[in-house]
């Protein structure tokens, strides 16, 4: 199912908005954050990829074509 979008957003807010939810209710699904957010499913996308690209989220397989989307633990 697709979400349409409630607003238009910039990268940078969408991100924030990403790393904020993340935070507050752990890891989800790319369909589970567009749910949560109200944000288009290609804005998230998006953004995932962004952020998983700078390392402030790590993407974990849970099965054929679905990732869990968490905040990246620090590296030691």
């Amino acid at each position: 199912m697709r979400s349409t979008c409630t607003q238009p957003s910039n990268p940078e807010s969408v991100d924030r908005k990403m790393l904020l939810l993340l935070k507050r209710k752990g890891a989800q699904t790319i369909e589970g954050l567009t749910g949560l957010t109200g944000v288009c499913w290609e804005q998230v996308f998006f953004s995932v990829d962004r952020l998983s690209r700078t390392g402030k989220v790590s993407l974990t397989l849970v099965r054929p074509c679905e990732y869990r989307v968490s905040v990246a633990q620090p590296a030691r």
